[in-house]
């Protein structure tokens, strides 16, 4: 394995713990009152760096490994959009189970989160969570592989007189 392999695979490991770390000892579980305010963002903050690295190679990988290939990269491509459709959907069923956890939305005056607006403590899941974690991946992916062949195309420039 080439080293480059190696550091994204570590970079790509090391970036899904951070979002399981704001996913689950970070985020505060519906049925536990806590005014102890969002330590997650402390872990979003330090964990900021890992996750755009993480996206940058994972650009850059595919960017260089799967352009190669037409038909391959179409295939490719359209599994990633067919994987991205089902994990909006797995995020939106999440979203809803949370919600109703919480008793409601944040204008709701019986819900855990009344007022606290839509980033807090109970929702740090809403945004770090493994559904997020692969659709980040998966759309970078696929614009790390338009990104190649739009590079690969034959210059297309034509001169008007």
């Amino acid at each position: 394995m080439s080293k480059k392999l190696i550091f994204w695979i570590l970079c790509f490991l090391f970036s899904f713990f951070g979002f399981y770390l704001i996913e689950h000892p970070f985020t505060v579980k519906p049925h536990v009152i806590s005014g102890n305010g969002n330590f997650g963002i402390l872990a979003i903050f330090l964990f900021t760096p890992v996750f755009i690295l993480s996206w940058i190679l994972t650009y850059k990988m595919a960017r260089a490994k799967f352009a190669a290939n037409t038909k391959m990269t179409i295939g490719i491509i359209l599994f990633a959009l067919a994987g991205c459709v089902l994990l909006m959907v797995e995020i939106n069923d999440y979203i809803s189970d949370l919600i109703t956890a919480l008793g409601g939305t944040p204008d709701h005056p019986k819900s855990r989160i009344y007022r606290f607006g839509w980033f807090n403590q109970y929702t740090n899941s809403l945004y770090f969570n493994v559904y997020t974690f692969f659709l980040s991946h998966i759309i970078t992916v696929i614009l790390g592989i338009l990104s190649a062949m739009r590079r690969m195309q034959p210059n297309k420039k034509t001169r008007h007189s």
